[in-house]
C-alpha cells in the first residue's frame, strides 16, 4: 500500500469518527482488578485466566493468572496460547470484507453467483437468495449445527468439503432469508467457502497473511499448527479439573483461532483504532459493528449482530465485542472506542458463571469513570399506536434443530400507565421506553435495543429479546398455553 492510499484511509477513519481520539486521563487500577480476578478464579475453581487490557489505545496489562495446565503446574503468562472460540467470527467478518474489496463483490451479492455449487438448500432462492452478508449476520435462515456436526471428533481438522459432508441436511434454509437473526455456525463455514473460491487461498492462509501478521499477531493461528503447541493452555470441563481433548472445529471460520493475550491485545487495539494499520477503510469496521439485514435493522435499529461483532450494554455504557466458546475454554472480547479502552479475557474451563463474573469485574474497571450518556428523548407515541402493538408474542425462530419446543415461552406486551411493558410467563414486568414510534429501550439502556416491525401483516418484536411475532392479527389478553400454540 502506497502513502497516498494510507492517507486516504486515515482521512476516512477521521471522517468516520473512529481515529485520532484524544487520550484520556484514565488510570487503570490494575492491582485491584487483578486481585479481584484472582479471587474469582479461586472461588470458581478455574485453573487459569488470560487477560489483556487496552487503555488509551495502548496495552496496559497483559498476562495470566493461575496455571495453564494442572498436571505440570505450568503457569499462565503472556505467551500462553488460548482458544478464542467464536471471537474468531470477528476475523471472518473482516476477512470477508477484504475479499470483497479485492475481488469486486459486495455483501449483498447472492452466494450462488460467487459459488454456484454452494452446499445449502433454500426454497426461497428465486425470490430471496442467500447473500454473503447474511452468512455473517446469521440472517440466512439456517438453524445451528446439528448434533452430528457438533459431535464430529475427527482426529484431524477437516477440509471445508469434508466438513460440509458431515451433515448436508443441516444447511437447509428454514425461513426466508433477510428477516431474522438466529445464531448459526454454518454461516461462517459458507463465508469461508466464499473467501476460498474468490481469493484462491485457504481461509486459514488468507486470514493469517491479510490480518494476523499485518497486525503483529505473531503467535496466532489455526490447527494443526497450534493444536500441539507446548504453550497451549489445557482446556477443562465444567468441573474445572477434567481435561478436554483438543476439538477441531468443523469450520475454523466459526471458532478455530488460537492466540496469546498479546496477540488479542493487538486485535483490540486495531478495532479501537483501525487507522493504525489501514487494512480496510474505517467505514468497513463500522459495518462490522452494525446489523443491516434483519427486519429491525432495515427499520432503523442499529443495535444487534453485525459482521462478527455486536453491541451490548454494560451498566448503561454501550460496548462492542463478542463471546467465545470452545470445548474447555470460554472467552470474551469487548471495547469502548470513545474512551479507547478494551479487553480480551479467557479461562480454561467451561464455566459460564465464572466468565460472566470476571467480565463484569473487567468492564466495571474499564468504565469506572465513563459518564453514562443521557437517555434519548422519549417521543409521545399515540395511545392508539401502543394499543395496536399489544398482544402475545412468541418466538418464530429456533437455534437448534430437533428441539422439542421453542427456547422461550411467549411474552406478553401490554399498555400500562400510558406506556408499553413486557410481562414474562413468571410475571416479571419491565417497561419498554419509546425512542421512536417503533423503536424501544429498557430503562437501563441508553439506546434502542428492540423494534416493532411488520412481518407479512403481523407485528414482530425483534432485537435483544429475539424474534417474536404476535400471535393472531389483533391485540388480545394475557398469553396462555392455548394461545401459545397458535
Amino acid at each position: 500500500m502506497n502513502r497516498a492510499d494510507r492517507l486516504r484511509m486515515v482521512a476516512c477513519a477521521v471522517a468516520a469518527g473512529i481515529a485520532s481520539v484524544p487520550a484520556s486521563a484514565f488510570a487503570l487500577d490494575d492491582a485491584a482488578l487483578i486481585a479481584r480476578l484472582e479471587a474469582l478464579r479461586t472461588e470458581h475453581g478455574i485453573a487459569g485466566v488470560g487477560l489483556v487490557i487496552v487503555a488509551d489505545g495502548k496495552v496496559a496489562w497483559a498476562g495470566g493468572l493461575g496455571v495453564a495446565d494442572r498436571t505440570s503446574g505450568r503457569p499462565d503468562d503472556a505467551d500462553t496460547l488460548w482458544r478464542v472460540g467464536s471471537v474468531t467470527k470477528s476475523f471472518t467478518g473482516l476477512a470477508t470484507l477484504i475479499a470483497a474489496r479485492d475481488h469486486g463483490f459486495d455483501l449483498d451479492a447472492p452466494v450462488r453467483t460467487l459459488v454456484p455449487d454452494a452446499p445449502f438448500e433454500n426454497a426461497w432462492e428465486s425470490t430471496d437468495p442467500v447473500r454473503v452478508g447474511q452468512l455473517l449476520e446469521h440472517t440466512a435462515g439456517f438453524m445451528d449445527l446439528s448434533k452430528r456436526e457438533f459431535d464430529s471428533t475427527d482426529p484431524a481438522p477437516l477440509t471445508l468439503a469434508q466438513a460440509f459432508a458431515v451433515d448436508p441436511t443441516s444447511r437447509t434454509v428454514r425461513w426466508p432469508p433477510r428477516r431474522y437473526s438466529s445464531y448459526s455456525n454454518s454461516g461462517a463455514g459458507l463465508a469461508a467457502l466464499v473467501i476460498e473460491r474468490t481469493t484462491g487461498q485457504h481461509y486459514e492462509d488468507f486470514v493469517t497473511t491479510r490480518i494476523l501478521r499485518p497486525l503483529g499477531m505473531r503467535h496466532a493461528g489455526f490447527a494443526p499448527t497450534t493444536a500441539n503447541d507446548p504453550r497451549r493452555a489445557t482446556g477443562y470441563d465444567s468441573d474445572g479439573v477434567t481435561p478436554m481433548p483438543y476439538w477441531h472445529t468443523l469450520y475454523r471460520a466459526f471458532g478455530g483461532l488460537d492466540a496469546t493475550v498479546g496477540d488479542m491485545g493487538a486485535w483490540v487495539q486495531w478495532l479501537i483504532d483501525p487507522a493504525r494499520t489501514p487494512i480496510v477503510p474505517a467505514g468497513d469496521v463500522l459495518r462490522m459493528e452494525r446489523p443491516a439485514t434483519t427486519l429491525a435493522a432495515r427499520a432503523g435499529l442499529a443495535h444487534g449482530y453485525g459482521l462478527g461483532l455486536y453491541r451490548y450494554v454494560h451498566d448503561g455504557i454501550v460496548f462492542t465485542g463478542h463471546g467465545g466458546d470452545a470445548d474447555g475454554y470460554l472467552s470474551r472480547l469487548g471495547y469502548h472506542r470513545a474512551s479507547r479502552r478494551g479487553y480480551f479475557l479467557v479461562i480454561n474451563a467451561f464455566r459460564g458463571e465464572a466468565l460472566r463474573a470476571m467480565q463484569e469485574a473487567v468492564e466495571d474497571a474499564l468504565a469506572a469513570d465513563i459518564a453514562q450518556p443521557d437517555p434519548p428523548a422519549t417521543p409521545k407515541v399515540p395511545a392508539s399506536t401502543l394499543t395496536a402493538l399489544a398482544g402475545c408474542y412468541a418466538a418464530v425462530t429456533q437455534r437448534f434443530p430437533g428441539a422439542a419446543s421453542p427456547e422461550d415461552p411467549p411474552l406478553q406486551v401490554a399498555v400500562v400507565d400510558g406506556g408499553l411493558v413486557t410481562i414474562t410467563a413468571n410475571g416479571r414486568l419491565r417497561a419498554l421506553i419509546a425512542v421512536g414510534n417503533n423503536t424501544f429501550r429498557r430503562d437501563d439502556e441508553p439506546v434502542a435495543t428492540s423494534a416493532f416491525v411488520d412481518d407479512d401483516g403481523r407485528w414482530m418484536l425483534q432485537g435483544e429479546m429475539g424474534n417474536l411475532r404476535r400471535l393472531g392479527s389483533a391485540p388480545h389478553g394475557p398469553c396462555s398455553p392455548a394461545r401459545s400454540k397458535e
